[in-house]
């Protein structure tokens, strides 16, 4: 069985690249190939000393791990930004020396958040001359550096998830409106225009919920707005939810918000708001409109426009066809597209064509 070694943070962290990780090492492939995994990055709660002193250690223990287990692939995970590449090249040039092949994914954003005075900095050139395939999210991540390498080098792969864990209807809720949020609670992901949203929603409808999962650190100022706007008594707030506790979250709700202002890559959260069939309204920031299309499963609005986030959520509060229709195509896509299987018979396809070469 050919050993694959995945790079990537601490497995319990609450991020996006995590989760992936997790999902990679659980998923079928884990039954088509030998999965090892190599943590790197700091914990948020270590100290500068800590940070540094691991980021100088890494390029060793990773060394050490790449002698024990000699995988015929190595799968890094990086973010478009400059030290989580930086710390990545180091390992791609070791993978090099011992005459491994690479797989760089690249996850979040894109190349314009690296770039210095519209050109690309020597250690991006590099990492991609060394790597033997990229992989990117989205289609829109697959324009922005295909001026930098050869398009059949760089392959586009969703993230996955296993839409079977998600029931195909939605449970009662008693005939209130549950309007969802579930993401990091901070101002760059929208909280507040949500808060904001919901002062407006409240005074003409008082049969909903507005439930927030999620924590972080803009969580205590949320709740304070809350109170100031006298909109307290339509939220609830049900912290960080894993497992089947965040697909009851989901599979109770009507309607799903993503108001981030991100330049987004492809988030879980709306991926699986979409298996769980909900109607979703979201920014049209970063990959999401090639998730989502506007007026055909969701309704997509600029960043930071509360008042345009308010009219969305009366529209679909108004027309509950639109709710369903909304809700029904994107479970469709979720399993026609971003299922676990149909996802990992990419990757599988990838594995297969550079273990073989190697």
């Amino acid at each position: 069985m050919k050993k694959i070694l995945i790079v990537g943070p601490q497995l319990s962290l609450k991020s996006g690249v995590s989760h992936h990780a997790r999902t990679m090492l659980s998923s079928p492939l884990a039954q088509s190939y030998e999965l090892h995994y190599f943590q790197v990055g700091a914990h948020p709660a270590d100290n500068f000393f800590i940070v540094v002193l691991k980021f100088m250690l890494n390029p060793f223990r990773f060394t050490v791990k790449l002698w024990s287990i000699l995988p015929a692939i190595v799968h890094f995970n990086p973010s478009f930004d400059r030290k989580s590449i930086l710390r990545e090249l180091m390992m791609v040039i070791i993978c090099k020396f011992h005459n491994r092949r690479t797989i760089i994914q690249f996850h979040g954003g894109n190349i314009s958040s690296v770039l210095r005075n519209n050109r690309l900095p020597i250690y991006i050139k590099l990492i991609f001359k060394l790597a033997s395939h990229i992989i990117v999210l989205t289609e829109i991540q697959k324009k922005s550096i295909a001026a930098f390498c050869e398009e059949n080098e760089i392959t586009v792969i969703p993230n996955m998830i296993d839409t079977s864990l998600f029931p195909k209807h939605k449970q009662n809720n008693n005939g209130k409106i549950s309007i969802l949020y579930m993401s990091k609670i901070e101002y760059q992901k929208g909280a507040f225009d949500v808060v904001e949203a919901i002062s407006q929603v409240a005074k003409y409808h008082n049969h909903i919920n507005f439930i927030f999962a999620g924590d972080g650190p803009d969580l205590k100022k949320l709740k304070l707005v809350c109170c100031e706007n006298g909109c307290e008594e339509f939220i609830k707030f049900l912290g960080h939810l894993t497992d089947q506790r965040k697909i009851d979250f989901l599979s109770n709700g009507d309607i799903f918000l993503f108001p981030s202002y991100y330049q987004e890559g492809m988030p879980y959260a709306l991926l699986e708001a979409m298996a769980a069939g909900l109607p979703v309204i979201a920014t049209n920031t970063g990959g999401i409109p090639e998730i989502i299309s506007h007026n055909k499963n969701c309704l997509l609005i600029p960043p930071g426009q509360p008042d345009q986030l308010a009219d969305a959520i009366f529209y679909l509060l108004k027309h509950p066809r639109k709710r369903k229709s909304f809700g029904a195509m994107n479970r469709q896509k979720a399993v026609s597209k971003f299922d676990i299987n149909i996802v990992c018979d990419k990757f599988n396809h990838i594995y297969e064509k550079l273990s073989n070469h190697s």
